[in-house]
Order: structure tokens, then sequence, then C-alpha cells
């Protein structure tokens, strides 16, 4: 791998070299820094604002400007005079459409025209005013619309590596066409949203650039502000350690990446991921039935976006905290799954504020329309959620000392975290809540559902008794819903439990499933002090410095050098994994569709939880084990062969005209050395720790493929699908 990067390498130079050479000599002359100053001259006079030149029309009526230029996202003020005196006695119409549309741009009854989101074809417009009292007075304006500025206000990555990069701008005024500019070379720019570009390029300087937006014609114009990246030179990580940095980070290590992340480093590159705009899961409006779209859409995300870290880590959260498209319909999914995407690098009480209020939540686990007790009907409150908040979201059964290790009374049982009156009394303090008004109604007792938003309190269904909780605080009577809910989740909160039982599992979803007490008690640290190294705010349950905590953590670490490696670590690669792995390693382009598909076969489709409890529970042990292995509990006959006929398909028939995959590199390396292809392989998919019978196993079946027109293709794909297939890929350790 390191001689085709090198190649790429080389070739970038030579492109970007000559791209350069030829825009400079474009250039202007430059002062000589010798030159003497001008004297200094007066200032001149501001000019005056030029008076907008009428349009004259029928009937006496004209319209002022008589013609202007305007660009999206802008507005422009007409004006209408009848035989020379202002009138606002006119009907206004964009291309002959009263009042416009969303195709030519608004215009009200002032006069005030609004331009449309997406540029018209033809740019060219008519502004027409119709006088009320004499239809056969009128008068036109012509109007050229414009693409707007764009306005940049941040950008991910800040810090690169020299070699292929990719980069998400966010800003505003963003059009499909625009392209980002680095320094003077344009990258390959793709349009996301108008907030959102993405854009692949290759820096051959270390330094800083200048990164800037140029935006198309017409009235063609660069970004009034530029944001500055810093291009760093040197191998500050092993290939091996930035391949795992990046299993463990993201949803799966790419050949641009594992460079990016060998020189910039791996503080360097989670300050970068930290800095990631977050993606987000489409809202799919009024579809009630048809969850495909979202998941698929998870996908796409996972494959192409640069915020992996958050994508990863909000991955985690969702089999932390499930929810399932089985109960909920899929706007109530992409808005909770776009909710843990924003929420991933904020606090935990945020986190479980945010997860208890959302529509999605209140629905799955019964706490929407959750009233207060009433005793003449026989009813209480409903404890579904009550329940699983502490015991899935926040304690876990039992107390747990700062290393994850069970707490045990003086006969060795473990001790109860819980019992039923924290119950009740939970349930009892979340009572009240229902969802949020959908736009232009008010709140109703018991609101219809809606999922774009949080849910509401209503205080006369909440019940305002006194209330004493599992730690011995009682919440006063008399408090509103708010009051109760805020009073009951700081106490949940504060529970020493919490930073345990959520570090631990944090660890076993991305970095493995049999983490040391040593390391669940320095991750605990971290969660409780808010502060990891230069990560974090100091409040507890900071986000950043947890996940940091995990991913830098020596346990994480050891086996960056494979002679170091520790057999007991990693943990099975779980199926979305493993897809969106091998997907990633090999360039996939993807609508999504086939690694649904496959992750239908392989029984995690993402977003459909068979239940609260996840696709497989924490606590699970591998068979004839005394081993955690949580993500072995979908490993079974019928998962095991689907996982082989997966990659056979990925390898040798292709998944179908949606998603594709690039051998090509590998077919080339092969073409050389096939021993180079092994190697460079081994690389990219185990950071090095191909065994040597392994090794050799593989280069004797490479060996056999035949001569002809495809043999180097062929021979790059019997090493893919003889590695992706077997046992010591499935597991990433």
């Amino acid at each position: 791998m390191g001689n085709l990067n090198s190649q790429r390498s080389h070739a970038a130079v030579a492109i970007f070299f000559l791209i350069s050479v030829v825009l400079g000599g474009c250039t202007g002359a430059t002062r000589s820094s010798t030159s003497p100053s001008p004297s200094p001259s007066p200032s001149p006079s501001p000019s005056p604002t030029p008076t907008p030149t009428p349009s004259p029309g029928t009937g006496g009526l004209a319209i002022t400007p008589g013609s202007a230029s305007v660009r999206l996202a802008s507005r422009q003020q007409f004006s209408a005079t009848l035989n020379g005196a202002a009138t606002s006695a006119v009907k206004w119409a964009v291309n002959g459409v009263a009042g416009g549309n969303a195709t030519f741009g608004t215009i009200d009854a002032n006069g005030l025209y609004l331009t449309p989101f997406v540029l018209p074809s033809p740019n060219t417009l008519t502004v027409t005013a119709t006088s009320t009292t004499n239809s056969s007075a009128s008068a036109s304006s012509a109007l050229t619309l414009e693409n707007p500025v764009p306005v940049l206000s941040s950008m991910s990555p800040t810090t690169l590596g020299l070699g292929t990069f990719t980069i998400e701008v966010s800003g505003g005024n963003f059009v499909n066409g625009d392209v980002i500019m680095f320094g003077t070379i344009p990258l390959a720019t793709k349009y996301i949203s108008s907030v959102e570009l993405s854009g692949i390029g290759g820096a051959t300087i270390w330094g800083t650039e200048q990164v800037t937006v140029q935006a198309p014609n017409p009235g063609a114009s660069v970004s009034a502000n530029s944001l500055t990246m810093t291009v760093v030179n040197g191998q500050a990580a092993s290939p091996a350690a930035a391949v795992r940095m990046l299993e463990q980070s993201t949803f799966g290590p790419t050949t641009d990446s594992i460079n990016q992340l060998k020189q910039v480093g791996l503080v360097p590159y989670l300050n970068n991921q930290f800095a990631s705009p977050a993606s987000w899961l489409p809202d799919p409006g009024d579809n009630t039935s048809d969850l495909s779209p979202d998941q698929k859409a998870f996908f796409i995300n996972a494959l192409t976006r640069q915020d992996q870290l958050r994508q990863r880590v909000a991955f985690a959260l969702s089999e932390i905290l499930v929810t399932s498209g089985n109960t909920i319909a899929p706007e109530g999914m992409a808005t909770y799954g776009t909710m843990l995407s924003r929420d991933a690098f904020t606090n935990y009480r945020t986190i479980i504020q945010d997860v208890t209020l959302s529509a999605a939540m209140g629905t799955y686990l019964n706490m929407v329309n959750n009233d207060k007790p009433d005793l003449a009907a026989n009813t209480h409150a409903n404890e579904n959620y009550a329940r699983e908040l502490m015991q899935l979201f926040t304690l876990g059964l039992y107390q747990l000392n700062p290393d994850g290790t069970l707490q045990l009374d003086s006969s060795n049982n473990p001790i109860p975290s819980y019992d039923q009156n924290a119950v009740q009394g939970m349930a009892r303090a979340l009572t009240g809540w229902t969802y949020a008004p959908q736009p232009g109604h008010g709140v109703q007792t018991h609101d219809p559902v809606y999922w774009l938003a949080p849910m509401v309190a209503v205080d006369s269904n909440h019940d305002v008794a006194a209330k004493t909780l599992f730690s011995g605080v009682t919440l006063p009577a008399g408090q509103s819903a708010a009051q109760d809910l805020k009073g009951a989740l700081d106490d949940l909160f504060s529970h020493p439990n919490v930073g345990p039982f959520v570090s631990q599992q944090l660890i076993q979803h991305l970095v493995t499933s049999n983490p040391s007490p040593a390391y669940v008690s320095r991750v605990t640290s971290a969660f409780n002090s808010g502060t990891f190294m230069n990560f974090g705010s100091g409040q507890r349950g900071d986000m950043k410095a947890v996940i940091a905590a995990i991913l830098l953590d020596s346990e994480a670490r050891r086996g960056d050098n494979p002679a170091t490696a520790v057999a007991t670590d990693g943990h099975l690669r779980e199926p979305i994994l493993y897809i969106s792995n091998l997907l990633r390693a090999f360039g996939g382009i993807s609508d999504g569709g086939a690694p649904l598909n496959a992750a239908y076969s392989l029984n995690e489709a993402p977003l459909n939880s068979p239940s609260v409890f996840n696709f497989f529970p924490p606590g699970y042990v591998i068979p004839g084990t005394n081993l955690l292995g949580p993500e072995f509990d979908l490993q079974t006959t019928a998962t095991a062969m689907n996982k082989i006929n997966f990659v056979n398909d990925f390898v040798y028939w292709g998944l179908g005209s949606g998603t594709s995959v690039n051998f090509q590199p590998y077919a080339a390396l092969a073409a050389t050395d096939v021993n180079q292809m092994i190697e460079a392989l081994n690389t990219l998919m185990l950071h090095g720790t191909l065994s040597a019978p392994s090794k050799a196993a593989i280069l004797a079946a490479v060996n056999t493929v035949p001569p002809g027109s495809n043999q180097h293709t062929d021979q790059a794909k019997m090493a893919i699908f003889l590695i992706a297939s077997s046992s010591q890929y499935q597991v990433e350790y």
C-alpha cells in the first residue's frame, strides 16, 4: 500500500503542479517590496446611490426598478406609479403567475419579491404590475436571477496530511455547481445541501492553505470569507495504529483515511472528528410504513460522510438507548436517529433528557400520555419507561464499583441498584407528557402523534404528590411535570453506577467486548470528571472526554503494535460494521439498497431492533468460554453462511446496479508483485496481523489463478475473498 500511496502522491503532485503553473500564469503583476508607497490622497466623497430607473407601461402605469439582478436567497422591492403618483392598487405577478410560485419566486401585495430556492431555467423572469382599477394599465420589469454568494462557517477536518483527502464545508447559500477551492486548486465537489458541500482533492505541500467556495454563473462569485486548512508533514502514527483507530472510530478504514491519520496523528484526528458537522437521516414525510429509505440513508451516510466518529458513537448509543422501526413510524425513527447524531458529543445528561422527551421513545416505552394515577379508576402510572430508563439506559440491575465489577453484600450476592418502590416513584415523576402539537394547533390534553418535536408537559395530567426516588431523594409535592422531570433525571444521573455502566457498554461497542476492570475504571474517571487530556468541558458525563478516554486508552492502543496484541481483545464485527467495513475498504459507492439487503440477511437491519434489548445483549457469553461476546449472539449457522454468500457476491458477482466497489488498485499491485498485493490487503483489512500460515495459503491460492486478460483482477479478488471471509477478519482486534 505504501507504493500505491506513493504512486498516487506523485501523480497528484504532477497534476497539481501543472494546474498551479497554468493558474499562476494568469495572475496579475505583483508590487515589488521595495517600491515606494504612493502618496496618500484625499478620500473620495461617497457616491450617491443611483435612483432606480422606472419601466413605463401602458395606461400611465410604471414599475420601479425597470430591471434588476437579484441573487438567490435575497429579496427585491418593487413599486408602482400611476401617472407619476405612487399607487398600491395593483396586482403583482411573476412570469404571469399571480403572486408568483416556488419555481419563479413569490411577490406579495406590497411588491416585495422573494427569490426561489433553486435557480430556474431560464433565469430571466418578468415581474408585472396590473392596475386593479384599469386592467389595461400594466407595466413589467425584467428580473435576472443569479446564484448567491457562498458563506463559509466551518469545515472538517481542519488539519490534513499530504496526499488525497476529503473535506466537508458548512455555511450557507450553497448551490449545485459550487466548487470548493483549496487555494487555487478546484476540488471535485459534491453538493450535499444548501448548507453543506464535500470535496475531494490532494495536498502536496505542507503548511497552511485557504479554503473558499466558488459559485458558478450566472453571477459567478467567491465566498466573502475563507477558512484556513493546516497541512502537516510526516508520519505521526504507524499504518497499523491508523487502521485500528479507524476500525474503532468509523464505519471502516479507507486507503485515504489511513494515509491522512498516519500523518496527522491520533489526537488531531479526534479533534477534527469532534469538529465535524453532523449528518442526519432525511425526514420521510407522511410515510408511515416503509422504513427502507431511512435505512438506506443510514448506509449512505456510513459509507460516504465525514463525521464518521459522530455516526459511530450515535450508532452505539442507538444500541444502548434502543427504539425500533418495528414499532415506531419511519418519521419517528429518522427524528430519533438525527437527535442521537446531534447529541453524540454533548453530555450524557443531555442525552438521557432528550431521549426521555423524544416522541419515538415516548411511544416505544409508553411514556407519552402517561397520566397521574386515578384511584377511583384503579389506574397507576405506566412503569415501562421508568424501569428501562434505570435498567438499560443508566444504572443496570446491580450496584457497580467504578471499575464495572459488581458490589457484593456480606453473602457475596450482588446488590440491586433499585427496587420496585423506586420504579413507581420514577414512573410518577414522569407523568403528564404528551406529543408536541402539530404546527398550527395548540396543546391538548392528549395530542395526536407528532414525531418532529420533543414531547410537551400537560401539568393537569401530572402527579403532583411527593415522590421518593431510589436514592432517598424526595421530590416535593406541588411541582410541575418539568420540575419533577429535572429532579428525577438529576438524581438518576448523579448515581455512581452511571459512569461505569455507560462506559463499559461504549467500550464494548467501540473497542473490545472484554475490557479489563482497570480500563473501565479509567474511562469512568473521565466520565465523572468530564475531562481526559485536553478533551472535555469538566462537566460530569462529557461525551468528548469519555470517547477520547476510550479510544486513546493504553488497552485500546496496545494492539497498534501487532507484537503487543492480546488474544482476548477486540470484538466480532457485528453485521452492520462487517458490511460497511468491506464496502469502505474498496471505495464502495451505494444507494444503500444492497447493504440493507445484506443486513437483513444477517439479522441486523439498522433502525429495526427486535426489542428494547437491542440485536444482542451486552452480557452475552460466548458458549464454551467465560468471555463476553455480545455480537456472537447473532452468529448462527445461517448467518455464518450468509456472510460467506455476501462476500462471494461482493467480490465476484457484484451487489447490484446501485452499489459499486473498486478492486483495480490491488489488481495493479498483483501485476507487479502478488506478495506486495497480499501485504497491502493485510495492512488495509487486518492492520498487518495476517498470520504466516494464512499468508502462505492465500499466496498458494492466488498463484492457481490461470493466466489471461483478467488474471491480475482475479488474483486480487481471490485474495480479498479469502481474507474477508476468514474468521480473522470477522473478529476485529
